[in-house]
């Protein structure tokens, strides 16, 4: 279920008087609050990097596909020359 939000330069929120743009750390301060308004905790640095899996490497795409759940790519399909059905 996740749920999990993003912030950043990219997502360029006003701020709430409308004159600007909230910062970087303004809204990761105001995703804070609401997360523990709402009663979610908020995901560590070490928590996020194993979420996100981040440094972990496969050996081809196949595997990584394979292990994050996802259905192979399809195979290429033959080359050959074109010929008219009609």
């Amino acid at each position: 279920m996740g749920l999990h939000v993003r912030c950043g330069i990219e997502d360029n929120l006003w701020a709430p008087d409308r004159r600007g743009k909230m910062s970087t750390v303004k809204q990761i301060e105001q995703l804070v609050r609401i997360s523990r308004e709402v009663g979610r905790e908020v995901a560590t640095g070490v928590d996020a990097r194993r979420i996100l899996q981040i440094d972990r490497f496969y050996r081809d795409t196949d595997e990584t596909l394979a292990r994050n759940g996802f259905a192979p790519n399809r195979q290429a399909a033959p080359r050959e020359m074109l010929r008219r059905v009609s």
